[in-house]
């Protein structure tokens, strides 16, 4: 059974070519495991249902979930969701780039979305998804790169070790600091409705968030 291939890569600074060499994998439907400011996750290009069809199978997910992804920034975020209210433009200019997600409306094209129309949105606070997010002119999904009920991989060989073959490239930017994932926060209802809390406490999110309402 065929490895993974693995590249070593500066997260902060990443080198052109190695940009280059997983976005290659990722408009080939391939898959990429990389890092973020907390675990590892699997990139597919979400716009690609066979390649989110692959990412399902491989992690045995249910298909109607819908896969996470992460934006450049916020133009890309614009490009992306419908309906953007100013709660959520207004979250993603303080907490972007970091650990908060967004659940926003997708626009069409997204074979990452969930069958409802939805798509959780984050910026990460690690330069690599980014750049990748940006050169690829799409999203990056962001689910977390184990199989369904293990625990996530904080380095690029616990990745290899749960996923072996089924990942067509592992990009090591050595280990990430684990510890709380990312709130999640459901921006289409006003006020925005707490999904998960992570590594931003929401009592900060619900300061943030006062300063739309009227003195």
């Amino acid at each position: 059974m065929a490895v993974a291939k693995t590249l070593h890569i500066d997260p902060r600074e990443p080198e052109a070519r190695l940009v280059e060499e997983a976005l290659s994998v990722l408009r080939r439907d391939g898959i990429v495991a990389y890092p973020t400011e907390t675990f590892y996750g699997l990139a597919v290009d979400p716009r690609s249902p066979l390649a989110c069809d692959r990412l399902f199978d491989l992690k045995g997910r249910p298909p109607e979930k819908a896969l996470p992804v992460i934006v450049s920034g916020i133009p890309q975020l614009e490009r992306v969701a419908r309906d953007l209210g100013k709660e959520a433009l207004l979250l993603a200019r303080r907490f972007w780039p970091g650990p908060l997600t967004l659940v926003v409306l997708a626009k069409p094209g997204l074979a990452a979305a969930s069958p409802e129309g939805t798509i959780a949105v984050r910026a990460s606070g690690l330069p690599l998804p980014r750049i990748l997010a940006e050169a690829l002119g799409a999203p990056l999904t962001a689910t977390s790169a184990n199989r369904s009920g293990s625990p996530p991989a904080t380095t690029a060989d616990m990745a290899l070790h749960d996923l072996g073959s089924g990942v067509d490239l592992i990009l090591d930017g050595g280990p990430c600091p684990g510890g709380l994932p990312s709130t999640i926060i459901d921006v289409r209802e006003s006020p925005p409705r707490l999904i998960r809390e992570g590594k931003v406490p929401f009592a900060e999110i619900e300061g943030v968030l006062k300063e739309l309402s009227p003195p």
